[in-house]
């Protein structure tokens, strides 16, 4: 710590105030900004971290063309004849920054989900990034997994632990799926007079909202639940909770499909709020036949695949 201030001194509100504008808006540099403090250079850093951490401090990165996409989720939903669409500002990454928790969050108070109310949640990457944001509380909301998930080798194909997650930065509660997302004959058999399946089964039926990822061509994935046998499957443009299917919107079989772990189409189609969330140029396809096939009534995606979309519409 700077001998020359105290450590109240350093961090006093009005103190920090003065070093961030004469950092962001008078363009002093850091070792100016020491001298006329009398502290350290390296102590001006810490204060302006301090006076970010505190939200005194709000960085906005915009897109340049922003200002004129305000009609882009509009066009997108007449498109795909969705209820909603929320976007993202720009183009965004697949594993859901920061730049893509106010659209998710809007899809999530959209919802109005209260006590007693189930969300299914789905596994894959935008699914396991979501569970880490910082989201609004949703107590006593049920969180239910859309599929199978146990003793994955990936993180983000483990659904029971993007559930946990969930539930943890939200308040809410959630049932837990204890099953593989393709067990063997003898194992899907007694799943199936599991009282804890009975349930998830209950609530996959009874669910009001849902957030489920969308995944992209199989041919070209370099993750996918290492039950499901990808080399079967080459003709899959996409997949919504391990439903696959090819660009003509005929979901597509394979070995073990009859005894895969996942939430039915009817049911998942039955969802008054069943939202996904996809993002990448490659997904385009993926979430053009999923939408036609009613897997998902909303959309949270950001403006850049929102405009790929709409081109590939377009031919």
């Amino acid at each position: 710590m700077d001998q020359r201030q105290t450590l109240p001194d350093l961090y006093d509100v009005d103190r920090l105030y003065a070093v961030a504008r004469m950092y962001y808006e008078d363009g002093k540099g850091q070792s100016a900004i020491a001298e006329a403090f009398k502290v350290s250079r390296p102590t001006v850093s810490r204060m302006l971290s301090q006076a970010r951490s505190m939200g005194m401090v709000q960085i906005r990165v915009i897109h340049p063309d922003a200002e004129g996409r305000s009609d882009l989720a509009d066009h997108l939903r007449a498109a795909l004849q969705l209820d909603e669409v929320y976007l993202a500002k720009g183009m965004q990454p697949a594993t859901m920054g920061q730049g893509m928790l106010p659209p998710v969050q809007r899809a999530l108070d959209d919802m109005h989900l209260g006590n007693g109310d189930a969300l299914v949640v789905s596994s894959g990457m935008a699914l396991y990034g979501i569970a880490q944001m910082h989201l609004s509380r949703m107590d006593g909301v049920k969180l239910v997994p859309s599929v199978g998930g146990v003793s994955e080798p990936e993180a983000w194909h483990q659904t029971n632990e993007i559930v946990r997650m969930l539930a943890q930065t939200t308040g809410s509660q959630y049932s837990p799926l204890f099953a593989s997302a393709v067990p063997s004959k003898s194992i899907y058999q007694a799943l199936q007079r599991d009282e804890s399946f009975a349930e998830v089964r209950r609530l996959w039926s009874s669910a009001k909202g849902a957030l489920v990822g969308v995944g992209s061509p199989t041919t070209g994935r370099t993750s996918l639940a290492s039950s499901i046998p990808k080399d079967s499957l080459t003709d899959s443009i996409g997949d919504v909770c391990l439903h696959f299917y090819n660009r003509d919107g005929r979901e597509l079989s394979f070995p073990g499909s009859e005894r895969t772990v996942r939430i039915p189409t009817k049911d998942l189609s039955a969802i008054p709020y069943s939202t996904a969330v996809a993002v990448g140029e490659e997904k385009s396809w993926s979430i053009i036949v999923a939408a036609s096939m009613r897997h998902f009534r909303r959309l949270v995606t950001d403006e850049a695949t929102a405009t790929r979309i709409l081109r590939a519409l377009q031919g």
